[in-house]
């Protein structure tokens, strides 16, 4: 009887083992086969000071308002925050490394500009930009009216379909920094594809 449940146990193991085996050799031919590894994913996040001013820029697209956001560039909270992602999933460092506040080049800087040299950068890593999506933390303005513009200026800027490019925007619900109309924060996730 200890024998026969022996034995029915060691077949029932070799089958799981087998098994396991098996799901292991498909995984590693899948990951060879098809390259995985070939794809790359940056989060980038970013936040900028509301101050007294008439009108602010969000990705790319200038939009009249009561208030200015803040900062040694234009303040395009947006395209910082993709400039970020983008340079994160090509390991390409960071916007502090790549313009840093302490140049007097970048004071004033159109951020557009900012992002056409990071994809520059992105396309001689030999990678292409997959899609982007961006979040934008504000309680004013409202983005969904300017939503499809603002995805038409990045679109343009990477050399995507604006398909490829989404935007959202979320309030602060009246807390935090946002919320009280202190400051607009953005996040953005990328997915580049190594191209050789």
């Amino acid at each position: 009887m200890g024998c026969t449940l022996f034995y029915c146990g060691c077949e029932a193991l070799l089958r799981v083992v087998e098994k396991r085996v098996f799901l292991y050799n498909t995984r590693v031919f899948i990951w060879e086969e098809f390259g995985t590894n070939n794809f790359r994913i940056g989060i980038g996040h970013d936040t900028h000071r509301l101050g007294p001013g008439s009108s602010l820029r969000l990705g790319g697209v200038n939009l009249p308002h009561d208030r200015s956001l803040i900062g040694h560039s234009d303040a395009d909270v947006l395209l910082h925050a993709l400039i970020d992602a983008l340079l994160g999933a090509a390991a390409l460092g960071d916007i502090g490394q790549i313009f840093p506040n302490t140049d007097i080049k970048n004071a004033d800087r159109n951020s557009v500009e900012m992002l056409q040299e990071v994809v520059n950068q992105v396309h001689q890593a030999e990678y292409r930009i997959v899609n982007v999506d961006c979040i934008l933390f504000a309680e004013r303005p409202k983005i969904a009216p300017v939503a499809l513009e603002i995805r038409r200026s990045i679109a343009a800027v990477l050399s995507v379909l604006p398909e490829a490019v989404g935007v959202k925007a979320k309030t602060g619900e009246g807390v935090g920094p946002v919320g009280r109309e202190e400051a607009i924060s953005a996040q953005a996730v990328a997915l580049l594809e190594k191209i050789s």
